[in-house]
């Protein structure tokens, strides 16, 4: 997925990438031997800007103030422990040497009790400022959640439906997930579908899974489908030593920058040609970028306060229970799996010329750890910048990039800013997919009757006999706050390209404009992808102009949205679990709802985001 942003200049810059934000004469936005290994940063306990993420001398300090004052107690388990941002106006005010307020949140529960607890800490004065029940909700997904192997190993009609299989206890291990709105516990239980996989194989067995209440950590309902595949396979699928080169690779590639690279590292502040910017890690939606500004010809220009990746959402598409449970909500139910983080691999995850940077995470016990290769930036090549005739450019790309792990899937997110005043967002997807047992072992045959089917199409594609990888989607949630030349009086127009009719005005049949509408409220500017009219969406300043009379902005210019998810999530069914508007690309808040909203997203999931002033 890429998404890109408009530049500051003359030229207008078409993109074939995912939303890309080109450059317009509107000021678009759209939506490392030293060389093998990369230069690697200390993690330092100083905090000068606002927005600087906890350090760990602070994560401890939290902590140690919500025990002190019996806020948390020895059962407690940690959702989130980040920095609360300041309000944002205290954020543009700020100068160098200025005292700020420096809070914590901190989201935590009890297993054996109803909700979640929410806490604000003021650093500063060390006291707490805030604590609020959350009742009937339930925390993120985490390790202590393998209490489902101990739960179920003692139930005797869960040893029974194994053993009916001729399956032994002791050849198993469990895992669980999330039962969402298909729950039958009680609101506000801590309940999730527990699952048997065979060891070393980790293939679940189909078929077979049970409703656990893990806040009474009793079986609630044992679910057992006679029609669910459940034959050994030698698959060996997610062990890290199954992993063999089996392809001679090609010769090296080696990055290098004799005279050093071009851009500055102040704290968490990155410079480069023309832009300033700030980035973090936030222990929920991962990497933020912060205050991104263009300086034009000496005038520092505002582009963005704040863009981040708030919500993914990864449904799974075949028709059974298991399935319609795998539809999962990586950042929202388990904070992109940062509490197991790992660091980049030097010269693989980023090229040999990259500066690596830490970053302070912490477990579900609130301890802190630094992941020492965190974040990489370097600069790369763009390709071409502007070709004519006998004249070229190569282009220079700043890139800053962020790798996390959630259970068999890795994702990348990269942000590149580039000479021209475009900024790209890449959202890479590797790791393992998913797969389930089936009887069928060759496409070519029909679907095994044993098996799910729709008129002769399976829902999924086998990758080896009776594996089949299944059918599903990801679909990334941004949240940009945009302050283009200023956080006032920034609106959204919405730009769609269409015909003249024949006749008069176009007796050639070849004429077509671009219309302009302005979104007047937030109902409005609830928007879906238009591929036949080139849909895009102009965030621009109202009372900023160009030489040329034009309004100064950025151009959201969507490429490749997959709408399959609507049926999926606006069916009604009851597992939609929030997803009901997954049919909206777009939604653009005003300023004065953006918290709420922000909010919303993270339960929905689905949307493009742009809070404007």
């Amino acid at each position: 997925m890429k998404t890109p942003f408009c530049g500051l200049e003359d030229k207008y810059i078409k993109s074939d990438k995912f939303r890309t934000m080109t450059k317009s004469p509107f000021l678009t936005i759209i939506l490392a031997l030293l060389l093998c290994v990369g230069q690697a940063h200390a993690q330092t306990n100083t905090v000068d800007y606002p927005l600087d993420p906890l350090t760990a001398d602070e994560m401890k300090k939290v902590v140690q103030i919500l025990k002190d004052s019996k806020t948390i107690g020895v059962n407690d388990i940690f959702n989130i422990i980040n920095l609360k941002e300041p309000p944002k106006k205290e954020v543009l005010a700020y100068k160098p040497g200025d005292p700020f307020r420096r809070e914590a949140f901190t989201s935590f529960y009890d297993y054996s009790k109803n909700g979640v607890t929410e806490a604000v800490v003021d650093l500063n004065a060390g006291k707490i400022l805030s604590v609020k029940n959350i009742p009937n909700v339930i925390g993120m997904g985490l390790d202590a959640d393998s209490v489902c192997d101990a739960i179920v190993r003692k139930d005797k009609n869960w040893i029974a439906a194994l053993k009916k299989r001729g399956i032994s206890i002791d050849s198993v291990t469990h895992k669980s997930i999330f039962t969402g709105d298909m729950g039958i516990a009680p609101i506000g239980h801590r309940e999730q579908l527990v699952l048997a996989r065979y060891k070393k194989s980790n293939m679940v067995i189909e078929g077979l899974m049970a409703y656990t209440d893990f806040t009474t950590g009793k079986i609630l309902k044992i679910v057992d489908e006679s029609n669910g595949f459940y034959g050994k396979v030698n698959l060996n699928y997610f062990n890290p030593d199954s992993v063999k080169e089996i392809n001679k690779g090609p010769k090296p590639i080696i990055v290098s920058q004799p005279e050093g690279h071009s851009f500055q590292v102040k704290g968490h502040e990155i410079t480069w040609q023309n832009w300033k910017l700030r980035y973090g890690i936030d222990n929920r939606e991962g990497l933020v970028i912060y205050d991104v500004r263009y300086s034009d010809n000496g005038k520092e220009r505002s582009v963005m306060y704040r863009g981040s990746m708030p919500e993914m959402v990864v449904p799974y598409g075949a028709p059974d229970l298991l399935q319609a449970a795998y539809n999962f909500f990586d950042a929202g139910e388990y904070r992109l799996g940062q509490g197991v983080a790992h660091s980049m691999s030097p010269g693989a995850d980023a090229p040999e010329n990259a500066q690596y940077m830490p970053a302070i995470l912490h477990t579900e016990n609130g301890v802190p750890f630094q992941m020492d290769r965190a974040v990489a930036i370097f600069e790369e090549n763009g390709g071409v910048l502007w070709r004519h005739d006998t004249i070229s450019r190569r282009a220079t790309n700043l890139a800053i990039k962020y790798y996390t792990m959630i259970e068999n899937y890795d994702y990348g997110f990269t942000w590149r800013f580039k000479e021209d005043g475009t900024i790209d967002v890449d959202v890479e997807l590797t790791g393992i997919v998913e797969v389930k047992g089936v009887h069928r072992t060759n496409e070519m045959d029909e679907p095994d009757k044993k098996d799910y089917s729709y008129q002769g199409n399976s829902f999924g594609t086998l990758v080896r006999p009776h594996v089949e990888a299944i059918n599903h989607q990801h679909f990334f949630v941004f949240r940009l706050d945009m302050d283009i030349d200023g956080a006032n009086n920034n609106s959204v127009d919405e730009m769609n390209s269409k015909a003249v009719p024949v006749g008069n005005q176009n007796p050639y049949g070849n004429a077509f404009y671009v219309e302009h509408t302005k979104f007047k409220t937030e109902k409005e500017a609830q928007r879906s992808v238009n591929y036949e009219t080139a849909r895009n969406w102009h965030i621009m300043n109202n009372n900023e102009m160009n030489e040329l009379g034009q309004h100064v902005g950025y151009m959201l210019m969507p490429v490749m949205l997959n709408l399959m998810m609507v049926n999926f999530l606006c069916s009604g069914k009851k597992h939609q679990r929030g997803g009901k508007y997954g049919g909206i690309h777009l939604t653009a808040v005003a300023p004065e709802n953006k918290e709420l909203n922000l909010e919303f997203i993270r339960r929905s999931g689905h949307l493009k985001f742009i809070t404007f002033g």
